[in-house]
């Protein structure tokens, strides 16, 4: 039994809140780690001098929120999920004086008055039909609009083979499901952390492989082939977290791998369309093995949940088995503006002006990081810091210190062991420019502070 009790502010939040934000805080920060047993709730009542029902409701709330998990007679545990599910704890405004560069998601404030002209515009022309599911001719036009997002990306898709799904996250369950008779999982040493979140859920074990500033390595992945594995999930471009992406060589070299020993693919490129001439993806240089994952979230808007999954051919049969696990999880709503958006050209000017903000955001970082080897593309809505002094556990915590919360590497390790420690700054986070450079400015002060205390 793990030997924690938390400090619980004066405030007022009910005391069973404030119990499970602590659990949740401890976690991201590493003082609770995955598989910790907490104390028993009448223990940690007695330290805390509170009732037992307020600590069962407490432990209720964090497992709600998928912080821990428990059975009768074993205890309450922390849950490997729980790193992750605490990214999204904050929130996104400053309160207090926190700045949260914790969530990646774009920048907010920009052309905001695009939806009250496409929901004026849908509501004038079809009204209460979207309190109804969505249509089979709905889907088609939503399909045949996302197959021509796709090309953007040079991907030829079929709109036959197009799943629509609430955000790529629901795309990408929906592939490993797909692909359930593959146990285990080869992904890159360091992923963004809803691939942990669904490979533990389908209870697959992650097998790491190396990386370099380019990404997965090529020696990795044959290495991973030769024990065995015959899936795995990558994400060639502005990797989350440590943007690296692929050049042509590389992504020729991994197709010729993934061919050469029959291994199937699953790409993330939520990102593709933000990176200007970025290389094509793998789905367009190995269409026959490639399930390609992507979606609306990362480039035009959270709030739709729009994601797409394109299947090679030789898993088309399953689409129309898989649409009452995709198609019907989408409000005819979000499915119709998104149509809109994409066939009138919203949805791409969306995209530009997300660039050009971006853009700006990286030049603050310049300006304001300029003692900090940070790493990362004009238009990666992150920046990854390596080796950041004092760790980044360490740094973690003084950011927070100062008001400021970024997010450890070891929340995106595949396993416990982590390749290259360091840590993730999402720059599209914070609500605007002032705000980010205020954030980053105080990120610089903690550096020159561990660094006098010579860490």
């Amino acid at each position: 039994m793990t030997i924690w009790v938390p400090d619980l502010p004066e405030d007022s939040r009910p005391t069973y809140l404030a119990v499970a934000d602590a659990i949740g805080a401890a976690v991201r920060l590493g003082r609770l780690r995955p598989g910790d047993q907490l104390p028993t709730h009448r223990a940690l009542a007695d330290l805390l001098g509170v009732n037992v029902s307020t600590i069962t409701r407490a432990y209720r709330e964090a497992a709600r929120r998928l912080l821990v998990g428990g059975e009768v007679g074993r205890g309450t545990y922390v849950l490997g999920l729980a790193s992750e599910e605490a990214l999204f704890a904050f929130h996104s405004r400053p309160e207090g004086g926190v700045i949260d560069l914790s969530t990646n998601r774009p920048p907010v404030g920009l052309a905001e008055d695009d939806l009250a002209k496409g929901l004026a515009a849908l509501l004038h022309r079809e009204g209460g039909r979207f309190l109804n599911y969505p249509s089979p001719g709905d889907t088609r036009l939503h399909r045949e609009a996302a197959a021509a997002w796709m090309a953007r990306r040079g991907v030829s898709a079929d709109p036959e083979r197009v799943l629509i799904c609430a955000g790529a996250q629901h795309a990408a369950d929906t592939a490993l499901g797909l692909l359930s008779e593959h146990e285990d999982l080869a992904c890159e040493a360091l992923v963004y952390p809803g691939l942990k979140a669904v490979a533990r859920q389908s209870h697959r074990r992650l097998h790491p492989m190396p990386m370099d500033e380019e990404g997965l390595l090529p020696s990795g992945l044959e290495a991973a082939c030769r024990a065995g594995l015959r899936v795995a999930a990558l994400s060639p471009t502005l990797n989350n977290p440590t943007t690296a992406t692929m050049g042509l060589k590389r992504r020729e070299q991994i197709v010729a791998l993934a061919r050469k020993h029959d291994l199937i693919l699953v790409e993330e490129d939520v990102y593709g369309l933000l990176q200007e001439g970025a290389p094509p993806p793998l789905a367009a240089l190995a269409p026959e093995r490639v399930l390609y994952v992507t979606g609306l979230s990362k480039t035009v808007a959270p709030g739709l949940r729009l994601g797409y999954l394109l299947l090679p051919p030789l898993l088309q049969a399953r689409a129309r088995e898989a649409e009452h696990h995709t198609t019907w999880y989408v409000t005819a709503l979000s499915m119709a503006l998104g149509t809109a958006w994409l066939e009138d050209g919203t949805a791409w000017h969306r995209l530009l002006a997300q660039r050009k903000e971006l853009a700006a955001r990286h030049r603050l970082c310049a300006q304001n990081l300029r003692h900090l080897a940070w790493r990362g593309a004009p238009h990666c809505p992150h920046v990854w810091l390596p080796a950041p002094p004092g760790g980044p556990e360490r740094f973690t915590r003084r950011a927070l210190e100062v008001g400021v919360v970024v997010v450890p590497s070891d929340v995106f390790a595949a396993t416990r062991a982590v390749q290259e420690p360091g840590l993730r700054i999402s720059i599209g986070a914070a609500p605007d420019r002032a705000t980010l450079a205020q954030g980053l400015a105080r990120l610089e002060g903690v550096a020159e502070a561990l660094r006098a205390e010579g860490t």
